[in-house]
């Protein structure tokens, strides 16, 4: 009893104390909330970078408590509203403010804020404090773009009188449960709502149909998962509604047909799967509707009472196959009409031609067709089309006539790709506003005349006429005249003469695939903004100039490759080391050493020095190079051991060493701690690695381990030169999903280690030509990915081991010249394989061998000797022939391919964010 009044009273006194703490807080006065926001500007640091906006200033600059009247009217103050006597509205969005604010700041003792706006500035990625949770009566709150980071703290449950929050472009995540508290506690009075980028990973809970008041939700890129629930319905009122890029799957609920006040609609970048519900067509107040990139399918439906629509893009979707319906030509008030890549065919009807307000029409990768001699003068009758994509369909476009020149659009962006273009057209004379012009994958030929180096002069930045057949330029050395140039891309083409030099703005020049000749000229090293530069696959001759160590610190690409350029590979390069990401120089004819140019800033992914005469060793100082993911030093003549240091590069994932003079055997160091821990291709061949087999490396290679891709390169736009199935060639998207060992044609000694087994995830193993002895063991079987298996020229004995029949991936075998014998193994792929599978093995019998097995017991084995030969079984004579044209004939692409990540990957990001 004693105890329960003692408690009593502990309880009451603590009521009293925090009544009297609430009575205190309530009468503060003008001056005391005058203080508390001085001290907040004293925690507060000012730094001029921490704002996005050009219109920021530091507001709190000015603050100064001794003002004329003695104390300083803080109602006076930048950002500060006051009502009745109490500071109610504190905006300091874009004020330059950096620094942390923690949970006691004496911000949050300002219990009469109402708007509290901190959008725009950098609080270094702290955590958005607990305290905002004190400000009951906070009605508005902004902290968008402002660098917070971590989780939303559970206080913002408490923040009941919520009418707009705004947590929007910060690094934050939100619990579900947190979520869900927000929604339930505000749903009778918020009315927007942004989140966008804060990580929410969970689906949308049913209680998001409780907010019934609410007019704006943006909730992009929160991770949410699942499918929309039906409740989204109820929420009437919603004029905005934001879902993009997320990943919603299942289809559209029915019930979103009652949102009949959405002004706009984005659903893009999501799994969202199924056909639009009828529903869909009471949304006619909607202005801006964007279902992008989902797998929509069925057929989209009429959209002609959505008479205020502005912007539609149903780019990538999932359509069934559809014609243009005349409808689309009713869209009287369309600005925007991205239509990239939806399975439309047919002809484009005449009643599109009168969306005459449109300004921007991306028709890409479709199947459309118009018939007529003046198409580009059709769109649209009203000059007010800038951006025009008509790349990839089957319109045929004719020369467009001079006269022309006063009706037709002025054009920013357009495409004319694939339009079977057979000159350039004359309208083009006339474009004086171009920002990004692409003819590429026509059938232009002849000579570039020369009124094309003078349209658009100061507007033009990227200009692409790849893949015509262009020969030359009307004018002897062009020279053009645009001032911000940035991409000019000529290759694939059938360009002859000297390379031709661009404007000295451009910072990507691409000239591959051409019939090129003479040196670099000297002049390229002007082009000071020079990032990328691509002369490949022509008939360069000389060395790389010296002058180019005046732009070299720039570049982040630089391919060569494919040419007869000579000499030492020149030590300037060293300055390429802190920017460059890519270099090529394969199939030229280098000599001399690799130089040590590898710092310890290096930003190499890609370095291909293959196909050249290089000789000595490898440089030590690519270990520099931590970012490194390809290493190509094939068709060389250095003479090394294995450079076993190269593991330390935890990034390495591709490292070809074929041909060339390796020597030695391969064993791990004691000192070494990290031993390829990504790399899942590796090619020895043609070498004279000698002893065991390297056993401890195949418990290593944990990349191999895995057929998963991880962290393997994503681009599917490299590939690499390997011998696989039997056959010399050339792997494009390789580097995803590939995993091969080749060990071929060395000296490697002893039996085939079980540790082999370990490499579960490959797919290509290559052993052959070596002096590998004993029997085929057993436990090959459990590398149940492999898809090719090279045995061949060893000296292998006794019998195929059946357990290799559960391979059953398995499209190539070959253990031929050995001394195997018995039955071949049947079943499953063993029924595929021909007799050149298993040929110059006397004792073999059983399909597909025309050798009958009888007694298999009655077999024995020829005599074999174990005796340490010291020459390898390495062809010799007509053999290289053979070997040689059958590389050469493989070898044609590279492991940078003509059509380089850099110009694709390019162009993909200028047509996908063109919006």
């Amino acid at each position: 009893m004693a105890k329960t009044v003692q408690v009593f009273i502990l309880i009451l006194v603590l009521h009293v104390l925090e009544s009297a703490l609430a009575n205190k807080l309530s009468s503060l006065s003008l001056v005391d909330e005058c203080s508390l926001l001085f001290q907040f500007k004293q925690i507060m640091s000012i730094n001029k970078s921490a704002s996005y906006d050009p219109r920021a200033y530091p507001k709190v600059a000015s603050w100064n408590l001794n003002g004329s009247d003695g104390v300083g009217n803080c109602c006076l103050w930048d950002g500060v509203e006051c009502r009745f006597g109490h500071v109610i509205g504190l905006d300091l969005s874009s004020s330059f403010l950096y620094g942390t604010i923690s949970s006691n700041n004496s911000l949050f003792d300002l219990i009469h804020l109402r708007t509290l706006n901190l959008a725009d500035n950098d609080f270094d990625s702290s955590q958005i404090p607990s305290g905002i949770g004190q400000l009951s009566q906070l009605a508005n709150l902004n902290l968008s773009f402002s660098v917070f980071s971590g989780e939303v703290p559970k206080q913002f449950s408490q923040l009941r009188n919520l009418v707009s929050l705004d947590l929007s472009r910060n690094g934050l995540k939100m619990q579900t449960f947190d979520f869900q508290n927000l929604v339930q506690n505000s749903s009778e009075t918020l009315r927007e709502l942004f989140l966008s980028e804060v990580n929410i990973d969970s689906e949308l809970p049913a209680s998001i149909g409780n907010l019934t008041h609410l007019n704006i939700m943006d909730l992009r890129e929160c991770a949410l998962t699942g499918t929309l629930p039906a409740s989204i319905g109820n929420m009437a009122q919603l004029t905005v509604m934001s879902l993009s890029s997320n990943k919603f799957t299942g289809s559209l609920p029915s019930s979103i047909g009652n949102l009949t006040q959405l002004r706009e609609l984005y659903l893009n970048d999501n799994g969202m799967i199924g056909q639009i519900p009828s529903s869909f067509t009471n949304l006619t107040q909607i202005a801006a509707l964007d279902l992008s990139d989902n797998k929509i399918t069925g057929s989209l439906p009429s959209l002609e009472s959505f008479s205020n629509l502005t912007s539609l893009s149903l780019r990538g979707t999932n359509f069934d196959r559809w014609k243009l319906p005349d409808w689309f030509g009713k869209l009287n008030k369309i600005t925007y009409l991205d239509l990239d890549d939806v399975n439309l065919y047919g002809e484009i009807p005449s009643s599109f031609f009168n969306l005459t307000q449109l300004e921007t029409l991306y028709l890409y990768g479709n199947q459309l067709k118009r018939r007529t001699s003046n198409f580009i003068a059709e769109f649209p009758k009203s000059r007010k089309l800038e951006n025009l994509d008509l790349n990839g369909n089957n319109i045929s476009l004719s020369v467009i006539d001079s006269h022309t020149k006063e009706t037709q659009s002025k054009f920013k962006v357009l495409v004319l790709a694939s339009c079977n273009l057979k000159v350039f057209p004359e309208f083009l004379r006339f474009q004086h506003q171009l920002e990004y012009l692409s003819l590429d994958n026509n059938n232009i030929e002849g000579l570039i005349p020369g009124w094309m180096w003078n349209i658009s002069k100061n507007t033009l930045r990227d200009l692409s006429l790849s893949q015509n057949l262009l020969m030359g330029f009307e004018q002897h050395s062009p020279v053009a005249s645009w001032v911000n140039l940035w991409s000019l891309d000529l290759s694939h083409n059938m360009l002859h003469g000297s390379i031709p030099v661009p404007p000295p703005t451009t910072k990507y020049f691409w000239v591959s695939n051409n019939r090129l000749t003479g040196e670099i000229p000297p002049s390229i090293c002007d082009l000071l903004s020079l990032q990328s530069l691509d002369l490949s696959f022509n008939n360069i001759t000389g060395s790389i100039p010296p002058c180019l160590k005046k732009s070299i610190w720039l570049f982040w690409w630089l391919d060569l490759s494919f040419n007869n350029i000579t000499g030492l590979i020149p030590p300037c390069l060293k300055k390429l080391s802190n920017s460059l990401a890519v270099l090529n120089l394969r199939r030229n004819t280098f000599q001399g050493t690799i130089p040590n140019i590898f710092t310890n800033e290096s930003q190499h992914q890609i370095i291909d020095l293959s196909e050249n005469k290089l000789e000595g060793k490898v440089p030590r100082s690519l270990e520099n190079c931590v970012k490194l993911q390809i290493l190509d030093l094939g068709y060389n003549l250095i003479e090394d051991m294995f450079p076993f240091w190269l593991g330390a590069l935890s990034k390495l994932q591709v490292l070809i060493l074929r041909f060339n003079k390796f020597h030695g055997t391969i064993t791990i160091p004691s000192k070494m701690k990290f031993n390829f821990p990504n790399l899942h291709i590796i090619d020895l061949s043609y070498n004279a690695f000698c002893g065991e087999l390297p056993h401890q490396y195949f418990q290593e290679w944990s990349a191999m381990k895995t057929t998963e891709a991880n962290e393997r390169l994503r681009d599917d736009s490299f590939s690499i030169p390997m011998t696989n199935k039997g056959v010399n060639m050339e792997y494009v998207k390789i580097i995803i999903f590939f995993s091969a060992v080749d060990l071929s044609s060395n000296m490697f000694r002893g039996k085939i280690p079980e540790s082999i087994t370990t490499l579960s995830g490959i797919q290509s193993l290559n052993l052959s030509n070596n002096q590998i002895y004993g029997v085929i063991p057993k436990y090959i079987g459990n590398l149940t990915h492999l898809e090719s298996l090279d045995l061949s020229n060893n000296r292998l004995f006794g019998m195929i081991p059946q357990e290799l029949v559960q391979l059953n991936f398995l499209e190539f075998l070959n253990v031929s010249n050995n001394s195997l014998t018995g039955p071949i193994p049947q079943g499953r792929q063993f029924n595929t394989f021909s007799n050149t599978s298993y040929m110059g093995n006397q004792a073999l019998c059983g399909y597909p061998l025309s050798m009958k097995c009888g007694d298999s017991e009655g077999l024995k084995p020829p005599d074999v000797s174990f005796k340490q030969d010291t020459e390898s079984d390495f062809p010799d004579g007509i053999d290289w022939v053979v070997i040689l044209t059958g590389v050469a004939s493989g070898l044609v692409i590279g492991i940078i391919c003509g059509d380089h990540l850099t110009r694709r990957y390019y162009k993909w990001f200028i047509r996908r964010f063109r919006k």
